[in-house]
């Protein structure tokens, strides 16, 4: 019981630092500001894929990974989680480089209720009243942000889907997130090798225009990419699908205050309402996970 509930604690860490990681992402995306936002995304794949395989070497792993990966149904299952992952990326430099952070941000909302909904259909999860209570408060926030933005557009819609998808598909799969990381990122490495190429024999300079500055910060990208991963699959793997998804609000809350904070923007009544509201059904979950164990306990 004592380790059930250590490990819970330990993923209630883990999902909000990667949301929390996550959402200030867009600081390190507007540093570089790179003309072609598809870049980033092989840079990211690259060298993710490049501390991957060193973490993995390091620790005795690349053995295990192969007979994982000789697993037929395993190679198709990281295949498409691999597919998912780097469209996620793609659409959310997408969004970033061409001024559409809002909609971005919005996508984050939606995520948490898609992976909700995903997981009590293909992974069977329930929800208790409290836990019903607790979704629909934030469903009325997420409906506020909605009102304020006045339509969903495709990039929103886009990133919710392709992360909520690749949650549920790697929650099935059920493997340490490094190892499953790393697998994906392999996958996903041929074809940001021939994008780079590509660019080299098109008279593109490649690492975001060149120079030492640059050559870290493309390096860097694979930093910032595996490290939030791994809290995030972690966390996923220690708690309910549902009780990570909402901590991934920390996400949108952790942009909020960077833009706040750092770029002085507004902090709207809408924003007060949507963020109260879901973070009052946040609360309502987290308050009544006692009760309901207990509840659970004595078959009432």
């Amino acid at each position: 019981m004592k380790n059930s509930s250590q490990n819970r604690v330990f993923g209630i860490y883990c999902s909000l630092s990667a949301g929390i990681l996550w959402g200030i992402v867009p600081v390190y995306i507007y540093i570089i500001d790179v003309e072609d936002p598809y870049e980033v995304v092989a840079h990211r794949s690259i060298w993710s894929a490049a501390l991957l395989f060193l973490i993995c070497w390091i620790g005795g792993q690349l053995g295990s990974i192969c007979a994982l990966v000789k697993t037929q149904g395993n190679f198709y299952k990281f295949f498409l989680t691999a597919g998912l992952l780097l469209l996620n990326w793609g659409i959310y430099v997408y969004s970033v480089q061409t001024a559409q952070v809002v909609a971005a941000a919005f996508g984050y909302f939606i995520y948490p209720l898609c992976t909700v909904m995903l997981s009590i259909i293909f992974l069977r999860e329930t929800l208790d009243w409290w836990a019903g209570v607790a979704i629909g408060l934030v469903c009325f926030g997420v409906i506020a942000k909605a009102m304020m933005l006045m339509e969903i557009p495709w990039v929103s819609l886009a990133l919710a889907g392709t992360f909520s998808l690749y949650a549920v598909l790697r929650k099935g799969i059920g493997f340490e997130p490094i190892q499953g990381l790393f697998v994906e990122t392999m996958l996903v490495l041929p074809f940001a090798l021939t994008f780079l190429i590509w660019m080299a024999m098109d008279g593109q300079v490649l690492f975001f225009g060149g120079g030492v500055t640059n050559v870290f910060l493309a390096i860097f990208a694979g930093v910032i990419t595996v490290v939030p991963l791994i809290f995030f699959h972690k966390g996923n793997r220690l708690l309910s699908l549902t009780m990570a998804s909402l901590l991934f609000y920390s996400n949108p809350t952790a942009q909020l205050l960077l833009g706040v904070v750092a770029f002085s923007e507004q902090f709207l009544v809408t924003d007060l309402i949507s963020f109260g509201l879901i973070w009052i059904g946040i609360a309502v979950y987290f308050m009544t996970r006692r009760r309901v164990a207990r509840q659970m306990n004595t078959g009432s």
